[in-house]
């Protein structure tokens, strides 16, 4: 039996999911990884686990070539981001299908993405400076009209991206930002800060899969954030309710980018707005969708992104083939205060329910959300209409009762 290879994987949503599937396809799922650990369900799936350090590519590459033949492995892939630069260097070793390097390079460079779109007048070019250092901070301090957007070159999930809307929030924040050295997995993290205008209007995701440079616009994503400074998706919907013109802005927008970046191979999932009736870029992640998107588009469509991601990086030539229309949603519950959990009301059951998941329970501590991580549960909703589907995800909102709390302490 072929083996397809993970190098890591995202920590909730799809990661394991991905092992599951992996077998529905006929292959036998090789999961490498550096921390069994951070995994909570990977003991409960049968698949083969290889321990390897999986920051350090001249290391990974051996232990591969001393676990494997080439001939036995259908492919290697991950449903990380952190990794898919690791996955392209492997695949272009191991002359296996997928983007070059080079591309990915770019794609995890926040920066170097806006340098290689900002010659393209059909998009919205946005004001944009990247920050090394203090020194660099200090020549911006009269230059810019705030509120603007703080992040890092090359990290995920809304993780640091902060609006700040003066210089002495926007320097403080930023020195935060570099100093830090590493990310959640251990990986050197680029120095640097970039700072961007802060573009207002709705906030759409597109999702993209591409097969040897053919691009199938699978469809857009309506995204609703949380209120405040850090910018955390607090539901999404799917499809998006858009009209044919700002439909057609989208897709024209969206296949020059993909253009201009050489993206040839797998999903992508593209963050963007509209300024000017041009599609303004926030973010291009060269992967899966986050935030469960991904299920959202398979109760809407039928269409399992994640099994044509598997099956594209073992050589199996993908299927997007939509086989219905409904309407599908979900709703996450972000604390907006640190405190402790009250409440957390039953959902009464109903078929459009699709999901219904808590990480925590009535008298846990939490924090403040200030990025995807903080998100304590969700509902998943597929229903004929959105006005259907907005009810029960209204309900579910709801459902939540914190009582704040200012100690410090308790979450230490």
């Amino acid at each position: 039996m072929k083996k397809l290879l993970f190098i890591e994987s995202n920590t909730t949503g799809t990661g394991m999911l991905a092992l599951e599937k992996t077998v529905e396809l006929g292959l036998r799922p090789v999961f490498i990884t550096n921390n069994s650990s951070r995994y909570e369900q990977l003991t409960l799936i049968d698949c083969e686990v290889v321990i390897a350090e999986t920051n350090d590519l001249e290391g990974l590459k051996n232990t591969i070539l001393n676990h494997f033949t080439l001939e036995e492995i259908a492919g290697i892939t991950t449903t990380s981001e952190f990794y898919i630069y690791t996955v392209a260097c492997l695949n272009r070793l191991f002359h296996f299908s997928g983007n070059s390097p080079d591309t990915i390079k770019i794609v995890r460079n926040k920066s170097a993405v806006r340098q290689v779109l900002r010659e393209c007048s059909e998009l919205y070019q946005p004001y944009f400076r990247l920050v090394e250092s203090e020194q660099d901070l200090e020549l911006l301090k009269g230059e810019l009209n705030y509120p603007v957007i703080v992040k890092p070159i090359d990290d995920s999930g809304s993780n640091f991206v902060r609006k700040c809307i003066d210089y002495p929030s926007l320097s403080a924040y930023a020195k935060e930002i570099m100093r830090i050295t590493h990310n959640v997995r251990g990986q050197t993290k680029k120095q640097g800060a970039l700072i961007e205008e802060y573009i207002e209007g709705q906030e759409y995701s597109v999702e993209v899969f591409s097969v040897k440079g053919k691009h199938h616009l699978i469809g857009v994503t309506e995204k609703q954030l949380n209120k405040g400074d850090f910018f955390i998706e607090s539901g999404h919907v799917f499809p998006a309710r858009i009209d044919e013109n700002l439909k057609g802005i989208i897709e024209k927008g969206v296949l020059l980018i993909l253009e201009s970046l050489l993206w040839k191979s797998g999903p992508a999932h593209l963050e963007i707005k509209i300024k000017d009736n041009k599609v303004f870029l926030v973010e291009f992640n060269g992967r899966l969708a986050g935030g469960m998107i991904p299920e959202l588009i398979k109760y809407a469509t039928g269409v399992d992104l994640l099994k044509e991601q598997l099956k594209n990086a073992s050589g199996i030539e993908p299927l997007i083939e939509e086989k219905k229309s409904l309407t599908a949603g979900i709703k996450f519950l972000v604390p907006s205060v640190s405190g402790e959990i009250k409440e957390l009301h039953n959902v009464k059951s109903h078929s459009d329910i699709k999901e219904v998941r808590y990480s925590k329970v009535p008298g846990d501590y939490v924090k403040k959300a200030e990025n995807a991580y903080g998100r304590i549960g969700y509902m998943v909703v597929a229903s004929r209409t959105y006005s259907e589907m907005k009810c029960l995800l209204d309900g579910f909102e709801q459902s939540m009762l914190i009582e704040e709390c200012v100690h410090d302490q308790l979450f230490k």
